[in-house]
């Protein structure tokens, strides 16, 4: 999905994601990806503007453009960064995209998103019995803005690193063309009118990767959690979590195998569109984004990245998962299933590449053409 590309480039720098992931709308920002045959530098700075194509299930052919700056603070470690990107896709998507990162000297991230986003989608109903012949089209439009910031936390030993800290959103959207008589249209799921809310919460965020664009070995894990109240803006107050930890391990001669997890749970009146989900472009390659959702999904996968000759290398990937009401309801009796292998083609020195993959669930294969790792 379209919304899930953005969300990959933005946090191609270490920022931290939201509990909504899934739904980070935005256009392929990956494409920050190819900057090194694209990029000048002055003053310590460095910029690149790249146009791109990609192909997801649910856009079909899409083009976006992103623009960004690199640059470092006086006596930071890590280097700061901004990206302006926008996006169009055959399905109707359209979204823009602005964000930053600032590390400051002390190791603290400063960090913000600001999105809108037009976006035709599928829905399919609440929970893991949906069937195709659920299906029902509406249109979101929204605008959101995260703001966060991550403190450094020591830690023995000094081996990884280890943040904390403060997360606000807020969020307004509303529905527009739901299928008549359906879901939506008749207003039978939460948000089915749209919403406004505003989000206050925290992350924790590891990281010990080696690279986070190609990483070889190391661990990077993320728990999340932001509560809308009611008292603000227009909903019934909920509130959404998230973990996920991945790990790699090398097996020489350049072959990394990569595990990855993830829990998304939701509580309260959630609106539907930000339900956990299950299917993206990371997570269970090979369905459709928002295909399955409920107020709990979880997935695991796993992935073998073999080289081959020169900047190609080859990927073989599976993974499982299920969404459920509630963690006491998350079960193997609906377990979905998805696999696939694909193609890489190395864009940068640091790690960056194109990935075509084709997945196969219960639907059928998928085809994705895109810019970076799904994790």
């Amino acid at each position: 999905m379209l919304p899930a590309l953005a969300a990959l480039l933005l946090v191609a720098a270490g920022p931290p994601q939201d509990p909504s992931a899934a739904d980070a709308a935005g256009p392929p920002a990956e494409t920050k990806a190819r900057a090194e045959s694209e990029r000048g530098s002055t003053a310590g700075r460095s910029w690149f503007t790249l146009p791109m194509l990609f192909w997801l299930p649910e856009t079909r052919l899409g083009a976006a453009v992103a623009a960004g700056v690199h640059f470092h603070l006086p006596r930071a470690e890590e280097a700061s960064n901004a990206f302006l990107v926008a996006g169009w896709a055959m399905e109707g998507q359209a979204t823009v995209d602005l964000s930053s990162e600032l590390w400051l000297p002390s190791g603290t991230l400063l960090s913000d998103r600001l999105r809108a986003a037009h976006y035709p989608e599928a829905f399919y109903g609440i929970g893991p019995d949906s069937t195709v012949a659920q299906r029902e089209d509406v249109t979101r439009r929204f605008l959101e803005g995260t703001f966060a910031a991550e403190l450094p936390v020591p830690v023995p030993g000094g081996a990884g690193r280890l943040r904390t800290g403060p997360r606000l959103q807020a969020r307004a959207e509303e529905i527009r063309d739901p299928t008549p008589g359906g879901l939506v249209a008749t207003r039978a799921v939460v948000g089915a009118s749209g919403f406004s809310a505003v989000g206050v919460g925290g992350t924790v965020t590891w990281d010990s990767r080696d690279q986070k664009l190609w990483t070889t070995r190391g661990s990077f894990a993320q728990a999340a959690y932001l509560y809308y109240p009611a008292a603000i803006g227009r909903n019934g107050g909920f509130g959404r979590s998230s973990a996920e930890g991945r790990a790699f391990l090398p097996l020489g001669r350049g072959r990394v195998l990569g595990f990855a997890a993830l829990l998304e749970v939701a509580h309260g009146e959630t609106p539907f569109s930000i339900l956990a989900k299950l299917g993206s472009t990371r997570y269970l390659r090979g369905i459709r984004e928002g295909r399955y959702r409920d107020n709990v999904a979880w997935a695991t996968q796993a992935e073998l990245r073999v080289p081959l000759d020169g900047r190609f290398a080859a990927a073989v990937f599976g993974a499982v998962g299920d969404v459920a009401r509630n963690l006491e309801a998350v079960g193997l009796h609906s377990l979905k299933a998805a696999g696939g292998a694909g193609l890489r083609y190395r864009l940068t020195g640091e790690g960056a590449t194109l990935r075509a993959d084709v997945a196969i669930a219960d639907a059928g294969p998928e085809v994705y053409v895109l810019i970076l790792e799904a994790f």
